[in-house]
């Protein structure tokens, strides 16, 4: 064992410097610069031990721009729309990854609706009634609390057409992702029925699909996609990971997962591996002044950055990926260290809004120039829309109304 450090305070934005014993772990070569030119502190580029494998078939600019790079044929983009934990900030919404493939439609598949996540979905100027297909790695509300606003809010935003929703099911029905599914439109009711006629019918149809989570198996096949969901461990029966395949290239995104051998084998040969990430214990205990066991419990059924590095020594992935990390520059250097120390390849951890691009000659990772404030972008829709009757207004509204256009009367004055 090294000498031990103590605390340093960072000068640029006050988080401690972690502790750590010289020795314990190798360091990569990125500069601590590098790894805490976080996005939200202003930082424009990708956090990455090696941000390009490959060479690219075309040149890419530093930054993503919405809408300056439409997709190319047989290419995937995957895109952080969430990276922090269950309380999201303004610096990390929670849990979600977006999936664009280059096929005939331009489909796009979302893993994970975590509370935030939507905002950033917005900020890429991205067609809403494409986003109608939802893999669910769990039920844990930092994963699906945005769900409601696709649900609901998006079909205000011209969603015309049903939302399909996977996920696994659960040790009893009422654990299930169709019960889940079901109280949600529930809980709709009244969105839903006071937006009738003005949204279509279809568009109010929440369509839960849900597999044994048990197994490995082939959940979506459909133009040129196929989706492969495996179990993973995490506090009950129904979690999940998932494996998109398109054109010969493919990423594998985790969900929330303690290191666990149905991931590394369903994870072989893939081009990006998405991986979970929690700061191991110990660092958390030194940030937050907690006590360690607080944290012990945690992390028991997550992954922190040394089996995180294991498991991409498993796989070796193309490129690996850290996500759902609480990320303050005191962290960031420890995880990627740490990592490095048990794995050689590519790392990138992920912040919001960091964009992949996956193709056959290359795998790039970017950041995009998020848009604060977007017009919604309703796109093709997949169905022929019908619409009801818009509902009768309660009869106690005629004498409480206030007109627009009259003038109140005199005896309003009296």
């Amino acid at each position: 064992m090294g000498d031990f450090v103590p605390y340093e305070w960072d000068n640029c934005d006050g988080w401690p410097r972690l502790p750590c014993r010289r020795g314990d772990i190798q360091m990569t070569g990125i500069t601590s610069a590098t790894y805490t030119d976080l996005a939200y502190l202003g930082g424009t580029k990708a956090i990455a031990t090696t941000p390009i494998v490959g060479r690219p078939g075309e040149p890419y600019p530093d930054v993503y721009v919405p809408g300056a790079e439409p997709i190319h044929d047989g290419e995937i983009r995957v895109t952080v729309l969430g990276s922090g934990n269950p309380p999201p900030t303004r610096a990390q919404a929670s849990g979600s990854v977006l999936v664009e493939v280059g096929n005939g439609d331009r489909d796009l598949f979302i893993f994970d609706v975590g509370s935030g996540s939507l905002a950033n979905f917005m900020s890429l100027g991205l067609p809403i009634n494409s986003l109608d297909k939802v893999f669910l790695s769990h039920l844990h509300a930092d994963h699906t609390a945005d769900l409601i606003t696709l649900f609901g809010s998006f079909r205000k935003a011209g969603r015309q057409g049903p939302l399909h929703v996977w996920g696994g099911d659960g040790s009893e029905p009422k654990f299930g992702t169709k019960v889940a599914m079901d109280a949600i439109e529930a809980a709709c009711a009244w969105d839903t029925e006071s937006t009738r006629g003005f949204t279509s019918n279809e568009s109010a149809m929440l369509i839960g699909v849900e597999f044994d989570a048990s197994v490995t198996s082939v959940v979506y096949e459909r133009d040129g996609v196929t989706i492969t969901a495996f179990p993973v461990i995490h506090n009950l029966h129904g979690a999940v990971g998932y494996r998109v395949d398109f054109a010969g290239l493919s990423m594998v995104f985790s969900g929330d997962t303690h290191p666990c051998w149905p991931l590394v084998r369903a994870a072989q040969g893939t081009d990006l591996l998405i991986h979970e990430c929690f700061p191991s214990a110990a660092v958390l205990a030194a940030v937050t002044g907690d006590p360690i066991e607080r944290f012990q419990t945690i992390t028991a059924s997550h992954t922190v950055p040394k089996t995180a590095g294991k498991v991409f020594s498993l796989v070796q992935p193309r490129m690996g990926a850290l996500w759902h990390t609480f990320l303050v520059p005191a962290v960031v250097m420890p995880i990627l260290e740490e990592v490095s120390a048990v794995f050689d390849g590519p790392v990138v951890q992920t912040q919001d809004l960091t964009i992949f691009n996956i193709t056959e000659e290359a795998v790039v990772a970017r950041q995009v120039k998020a848009v604060p404030q977007a017009m919604a972008v309703p796109g093709e829709s997949r169905v022929e829309p019908t619409y009801g009757t818009r509902p009768a207004p309660p009869a106690w509204w005629a004498d409480a109304i206030i007109p627009d256009e009259d003038a109140p009367s005199e005896a309003f004055h009296r």
